[in-house]
């Protein structure tokens, strides 16, 4: 029986039923959601509000945000992170430029900005003049577009 292995695993799989075709217009259209859901990061920053951005992070167990080589574990260690700058964020805004999203099935994908920010601190200063970038990886969860992974680095574009 060990010796066919593969012969139980593509049992399993003709179980499974067949692979339903992901067509382009589907594509395009996972794409163009996650773009938006991407957009939704820097209406929540504009938002001045740190549950703005929270809520678009999962809650899940699975969840990991890194920044700058910062781990934060869970959707609340973000938020704890993230509440201090929130308080001192005077004008946000800006927008990605280039921006890539990389569709990884009709549920999931991933994006990746460069932040080109317009934001400022509460005495007026500039804020991420470095540049930022990003990585979001989204999952629809229970109906929502949630992220479930992301990177942040600031960096010279």
């Amino acid at each position: 029986m060990a010796r066919h292995w593969w012969l139980a695993l593509a049992c399993a799989c003709a179980a499974c039923g067949p692979e339903v075709e992901f067509t382009e217009v589907q594509r395009a259209a996972v794409r163009d959601t996650i773009r938006a859901e991407a957009d939704r990061v820097i209406a929540a920053l504009a938002s001045r509000q740190v549950d703005s951005l929270a809520d678009l992070f999962t809650r899940d167990a699975d969840f990991v945000y890194v920044d700058n080589g910062r781990i934060y574990p869970d959707n609340a260690a973000l938020k704890a992170a993230a509440t201090p700058f929130f308080g001192r964020l005077g004008r946000a805004g800006g927008r990605w430029d280039p921006a890539h999203v990389l569709v990884l099935g009709p549920d999931a994908g991933a994006f990746t900005g460069v932040f080109r920010a317009e934001m400022a601190d509460t005495a007026g200063a500039p804020l991420w003049t470095e540049g930022k970038i990003w990585t979001f990886v989204y999952q629809r969860r229970a109906g929502r577009w949630q992220i479930v992974q992301a990177h942040e680095v600031n960096a010279r574009p």
